[in-house]
């Protein structure tokens, strides 16, 4: 993310091993990372991966395998609105 910092206060917090800025006087604009161990979670969200994330090839879900399987969709789904809630949280507590 590029924004213009030049003489603006920056507000930098460390998180789940992600270093974030975030602009002291502007709360519109959300935090960005900015260092720390930014591939450490997975893409789109703020979840850590698995410390086994590495070993998988491809981490994508098999939504045919999903669908298929009852108990698979139910957790899954779960996982998704957990994830919602998860965001959420984050957009209030900015």
């Amino acid at each position: 993310m590029q924004l213009n910092t030049k003489d603006r206060a920056l507000i930098f917090e460390y998180a789940n091993g992600v270093t974030y800025a975030r602009f002291a006087d502007d709360n519109t604009v959300p935090r960005w990372p900015v260092g720390g161990n930014i591939k450490g979670f997975i893409p789109g969200t703020q979840i850590q991966h698995p410390k086994d994330w590495t070993e998988f090839n491809d981490v994508r879900p098999d939504f045919n395998l999903i669908f298929k399987h009852k108990k698979l969709y139910k957790a899954y789904t779960k996982f998704l609105k957990e994830a919602k809630k998860y965001e959420l949280w984050e957009k209030l507590h900015d």
